[in-house]
């Protein structure tokens, strides 16, 4: 038994004791797209894109409200969402399409759910994040992920 031990020790510190081969490229690439400046040298303090709607109840006139403004950095939009007397911050970002991005809050499936987003080159709207009202309590949450980079040789 002691002999398995010993052979099985052996071959363990042989097959770590060997080391892996570097291989190195002659050319170095960089992803970057720094077609447009991602920071902004003026914030708008008004919201860029607003939904909102009336939220029912027979008492209070309490409303839903999706906004989303400018930040310093260009591809970063701050939300700020109310629903009744809740109020919450978030961020979303949009990728670097090399173009100034253009954001928007839609109506998604009722009154109270909402969905950001962005138009891509083409005019054609891309879902982010989708907000919502399900049981009498607000949800966020990331339905697409999207990126964008430029390979160039260095």
């Amino acid at each position: 038994m002691r002999i398995f031990v010993l052979l099985f020790l052996l071959a363990f510190a042989a097959g770590c004791n060997q080391t892996q081969k570097k291989t190195e490229s002659s050319e170095k690439r960089v992803v970057v797209n720094d077609t447009i400046p991602s920071e902004r040298t003026n914030v708008d303090p008004k919201p860029v894109a607003t939904y909102s709607k009336s939220v029912p109840d027979a008492l209070n006139q309490f409303k839903f409200t999706v906004k989303l403004y400018e930040t310093p950095l260009r591809f970063r939009y701050r939300v700020a969402v109310t629903y009744k007397m809740l109020e919450v911050k978030d961020s979303v970002d949009i990728p670097n399409f090399g173009y100034q991005p253009k954001v928007d809050v839609r109506r998604y499936e009722n009154d109270l759910s909402a969905m950001i987003g962005f138009y891509d080159a083409k005019g054609t709207f891309m879902d982010l994040k989708k907000v919502e009202v399900v049981g009498n309590q607000l949800k966020m949450r990331q339905v697409k992920r999207y990126g964008v980079g430029t390979v160039r040789k260095k």
